[in-house]
């Protein structure tokens, strides 16, 4: 990976918020803490239960990671409720 790609990814990120696109209402920005549902078991916690990120990152693949407590999931195990 580049240093301009993680140049322009800094631009428009940052640890405390995400760029989410709604059918409604378009691109938003949801800052941090916001909820979470769990769509696939992962660790302790189980389908259905509804945690908090408190921070967003992006990993050297350049995934989303949501930090739940002190521990960083991949994105794709939860849905963001809105």
């Amino acid at each position: 990976m580049s240093d301009k790609l993680i140049e322009d990814i800094n631009k428009y990120t940052n640890s405390d918020s995400l760029l989410v696109h709604t059918q409604t209402k378009g691109l938003i920005r949801l800052y941090c803490p916001f909820t979470v549902k769990v769509i696939q078991s992962v660790d302790s916690y189980m389908v259905g239960e509804e945690l908090e990120v408190v921070k967003v990152k992006v990993s050297p693949d350049l995934d989303l990671v949501y930090v739940i407590g002190n521990t960083g999931y991949y994105h794709y195990y939860f849905s963001i409720q809105i």
